[in-house]
């Protein structure tokens, strides 16, 4: 649940960001981690609202491309330097990967799904962005997951998953991989999920985990 700290943090960190602070924004998220503040609330309640709002203020022409490309980039080192705290020891023995398809660029949603996930125990393989269909089934015949993750923020991205999907249920190797679905796209439209074939949606990272735990066998 956001609290009134979440807030004042992701605020905090964000001004630290459009000022071109990076190290300073950096600093003051790693100061909270190592304090005890959870991962998957630094995660969904302060840098996810950080970055709905740097997208606002782009959308507005507040801000320019660059500064949200600035923005998004320092996310990113962050998340690098927060993995380590997603380590688990306890493993279940499950297997996860997690991708971008095509032209989709938007990867922090998904990386933020893998990390978690690599916190509750699961081995994951995250590959990023406008990764090729037939790139990610050479991938998945390689590492056979128990579980594929797919990410679309815009629309056009939904065709290009339920292609690979389509193209994963006729593989007699993959078909029964367990896919779940999720970004702006499928938010916006909970049964686009079913209409491509995954097994599950789930609307964020945090709820991602306890979906992928549901659907195993």
């Amino acid at each position: 649940m956001t609290t009134n700290k979440h807030r004042a943090l992701a605020k905090n960190y964000l001004a630290h960001l459009l000022k071109g602070d990076r190290n300073q924004a950096i600093d003051t998220i790693l100061k909270e981690v190592n304090a005890g503040m959870r991962l998957e609330d630094v995660y969904l309640d302060v840098l996810q609202p950080a970055l709905y709002e740097v997208g606002r203020l782009w959308q507005l022409d507040e801000i320019d491309i660059v500064i949200e490309h600035y923005c998004t980039a320092a996310t990113q080192l962050l998340m690098a330097q927060l993995f380590p705290y997603a380590l688990n020891s306890q493993h279940t023995g499950l297997h996860m990967v997690g991708c971008c398809l095509g032209s989709e660029l938007h990867e922090i949603g998904m990386r933020m799904i893998c990390d978690l996930l690599e916190l509750d125990g699961w081995d994951t393989y995250f590959i990023g962005a406008i990764t090729p269909g037939k790139s990610l089934l050479r991938t998945l015949e390689e590492q056979r997951p128990d579980l594929l993750c797919l990410s679309s923020t815009m629309q056009f991205g939904v065709g290009q998953i339920r292609d690979v999907i389509t193209d994963i249920r006729a593989n007699r190797d993959l078909a029964k991989t367990k896919i779940m679905v999720g970004g702006l796209a499928f938010n916006l439209n909970p049964t686009l999920a079913d209409r491509v074939g995954a097994d599950a949606t789930a609307v964020n990272a945090r709820e991602a985990v306890d979906v992928a735990r549901s659907i195993m066998p």
